[in-house]
């Protein structure tokens, strides 16, 4: 029954306005969690390659700033960006493969290169590039392999997590905190897209979450162009990201040369 209730939502889906926000109550159960998981792993975003532009805003406790630029991708391989201050001027470029991560900076002329494992203690979060790829385009970064999990509905939206309410609730009162990520995802019951998602440890009092807004249909794809990003622990960093002119499948290089006159940052 609960099997079906999901197509019959997922159909309803395809057929209407794609729109993220859910105006009438179309169900009073949530899937069981299996069901949840399987229909959002098949309802991610496929493609090969992927260029568009991008504007957003950095903020954290010691700066604040606005930027646009180019991004492009190729499955599961590299990730580039330009990145502008404005004026035309590029500030950097950032290259990602599945081992590391690369920082041109065109204004200090220095050239700074990390392992996904530094930068994750640096920013305190959990990273790798496939939880980074899966951010940028509102698919899961969890990789759902934790033993059990808990769907629910909350106010017309179904959620998926690794823990129950009566668990997390649990955890929130012990004082020796679980030190495990904790993933909780808000999710839209009419075409299993993500509506928010988060990485939560107790222990080290630090969340890792994401919104997506804004959903367009590219390829028989809802596709989230609009982003928010926080890091919260003692302090918190915050990113926005928009997409346009997005363009799918069709290759494309990643220029990064190093001028043998930049500084290395170690």
């Amino acid at each position: 029954m609960n099997r079906c209730l999901l197509l019959i939502g997922l159909m309803l889906g395809l057929t209407s306005c794609r729109s993220s926000k859910i105006t009438e109550p179309v169900f009073t159960k949530a899937p069981k969690a299996q069901i949840l998981i399987d229909s959002v792993l098949n309802s991610q975003f496929e493609f090969e390659w992927l260029s568009t532009k991008i504007s957003g805003k950095y903020k954290d406790a010691k700066q604040s700033f606005s930027f646009k630029g180019n991004m492009k991708i190729k499955k599961d391989s590299l990730i580039w960006m330009s990145i502008s201050p404005g004026l035309g001027l590029e500030l950097g470029r950032v290259l990602m493969d599945k081992d590391s991560i690369r920082f041109m900076n065109r204004f200090e002329k220095t050239y700074y290169k990390s392992s996904y494992h530094d930068l994750s203690v640096k920013v305190q979060s959990p990273l790798s590039f496939q939880r980074i790829q899966a951010l940028l385009l509102g698919n899961p970064f969890d990789e759902f392999t934790a033993k059990k999990y808990y769907a629910d509905i909350v106010n017309q939206l179904f959620t998926l997590s690794s823990l129950s309410a009566k668990q997390t609730k649990k955890v929130e009162r012990n004082r020796r905190k679980s030190n495990e990520e904790v993933y909780w995802a808000e999710i839209n019951p009419m075409n299993s897209k993500i509506l928010s998602q988060q990485y939560k440890n107790h222990y080290l009092n630090r969340t890792l979450a994401v919104e997506y807004q804004d959903f367009e249909f590219h390829e028989n794809f809802d596709f989230a162009e609009s982003i928010d990003l926080s890091i919260l622990t003692d302090q918190e960093v915050s990113l926005s990201l928009s997409y346009s002119k997005i363009h799918l499948n069709k290759p494309h290089k990643f220029p990064f040369n190093v001028p043998k006159s930049y500084e290395i940052i170690h």
